[in-house]
């Protein structure tokens, strides 16, 4: 993958070209792995799905976005172009594809440009865990409440007394479960049935599941590694560059912490997060092997 040495909003010939040579390459990926994997294009699309895809009807635009990739912007973007644009909208809600019918879902997923952004499968999940296992505030309290006792019950040996301690209080009398990175890997690989895709499960699950990219077929996937490049590229090319910018990217936190925190996850759990992830690294095109390699690179000052 090229990424580009500045962001421009309107690239130049030379440089337009190469991102979209680099989106041919990302599609015909999308779709060979697809196609190996006999994923249908028909699937049952449940509300909740339809709820991931924020509209713009003036530019013809759905834009899918995924928990931990960038998506909070994403939606802040969105609510300024529908506010500019002066769409029937709720005030202070987002236009949502859910919203319309099954004939105007139908022909907005037809006729409209497609957008997703993806990120490296290992680091988005270090990043939803960061967010909701140790930001020591009520975030972490309402994750541990509903998965921190299970995964203590399980992970956890000799945890009697953390449970005690837990079970029948209030919320804020509940001491922190602190669930480690390792207890979280378990608790995700261990799963013997899929678990359901919700605006909860989304933060971790595959990004192939969460977006149906075998399914939909999207006009446009970004990478939030070279978001400060990509984003304006796509907004340009969706004619909003005139209405709204992106924001200034800042380095991600989880991509910094990633030697930091895996290094206290064993090979075998490394392996287990990997193959976990299998199918999102062969869609888009991410590296395997680059986690246990970035970790050693920071750990030992090894060059890749």
């Amino acid at each position: 993958m090229k990424y580009y040495p500045r962001p421009k909003a309107v690239p130049g010939v030379a440089e337009s070209l190469a991102m979209w040579e680099e989106q041919k390459a990302r599609l015909d990926r999308m779709n060979s792995v697809c196609d190996r994997l006999n994923r249908t294009r028909n699937f049952d699309r449940e509300n909740g799905f339809f709820r991931r895809f924020l509209v713009d009807d003036t530019n013809g635009v759905l834009f899918s976005y995924i928990p931990k990739v960038g998506c909070t912007t994403w939606k802040g973007v969105f609510n300024r172009i529908s506010s500019k644009h002066k769409e029937n909208r709720i005030p202070g809600h987002l236009s949502r594809l859910s919203r319309y019918d099954d004939t105007g879902r139908a022909k907005r997923l037809r006729e409209y440009k497609k957008v997703l952004f993806v990120r490296d499968p290992i680091v988005r999940f270090l990043s939803a865990y960061l967010s909701k296992f140790t930001n020591l505030r009520g975030l972490q309290k309402t994750w541990e409440r509903m998965f921190g006792i299970h995964i203590v019950n399980k992970y956890r040996p000799g945890s009697d007394g953390i449970r005690q301690e837990f079970v029948g209080k209030q919320t804020n009398e509940r001491p922190f479960l602190n669930i480690t990175l390792t207890e979280f890997i378990q608790f995700i690989v261990d799963k013997t049935d899929a678990y359901p895709l919700t605006e909860i499960t989304d933060h971790w699950l595959p990004q192939n599941i969460v977006s149906h990219v075998c399914e939909i077929r999207y006009d446009f996937i970004g990478k939030y590694e070279n978001l400060a490049v990509e984003a304006p590229f796509v907004l340009n090319w969706l004619g909003l560059s005139s209405v709204v910018g992106f924001p200034k990217v800042h380095p991600s936190s989880a991509a910094k912490a990633l030697a930091d925190k895996y290094a206290s996850v064993s090979l075998t759990y490394i392996n287990a997060i990997r193959k976990y992830y299998e199918e999102d690294f062969e869609i888009f095109g991410y590296d395997s092997r680059d986690t246990p390699l970035k970790i050693a690179h920071a750990l030992f000052d090894i060059d890749l």
